[in-house]
């Protein structure tokens, strides 16, 4: 018997320790980068949700503008009230509209929102009798190429 083809099964095992080990690795690292990979994208949607709850924010303050400026309303029965076109504006920018609009615009593009700075992103007020219409727009920084917005209505009627 030629002693170079029998091998003990002590021998035969050498190597499958290191082998489980190369195993046992390769699973814990695809653990860990689907971990980052979660994490990542948790980052993202934390970030939209920020940017849409300022959006929701900016919205409602412009609205609250309207609803506290008593010049803002005009008519005797809630039928005939009218909200003055000063505040509309479409786009929106410094230059348009009145006092409160212009400032508000202001505070958008001061950073509330990203992306807000190129025309076709400027927010829009528009007033259709006593309806009040308000749509804001912004760029992720995530993803530059897709354009989020933000749309509420509202009547304003004093009681």
């Amino acid at each position: 018997m030629n002693p170079n083809y029998s091998k003990s099964s002590k021998d035969a095992q050498q190597g499958s320790i290191l082998l489980e080990a190369l195993i046992a690795f390769l699973i814990f690292s695809m653990g860990i980068l689907g971990v980052i990979g979660l994490q990542a994208t948790a980052i993202t949607n934390t970030l939209d949700a920020r940017y849409r709850s300022d959006a929701a924010f900016l919205a409602n303050q412009i609205i609250a503008h309207m609803w506290a400026d008593s010049l803002a309303v005009t008519g005797t029965t809630p039928t005939s009230y009218v909200v003055q076109p000063s505040y509309a504006c479409n786009p929106c920018t410094s230059a348009n509209g009145n006092a409160n609009t212009q400032a508000w615009v202001t505070q958008i593009q001061s950073g509330f929102l990203p992306g807000v700075t190129n025309a076709a992103n400027q927010p829009i007020i528009a007033i259709s009798g006593n309806q009040v219409t308000v749509t804001l727009y912004w760029q992720s920084p995530q993803s530059q190429a897709a354009t989020h917005n933000y749309v509420t209505k509202t009547e304003i009627k004093f009681n």
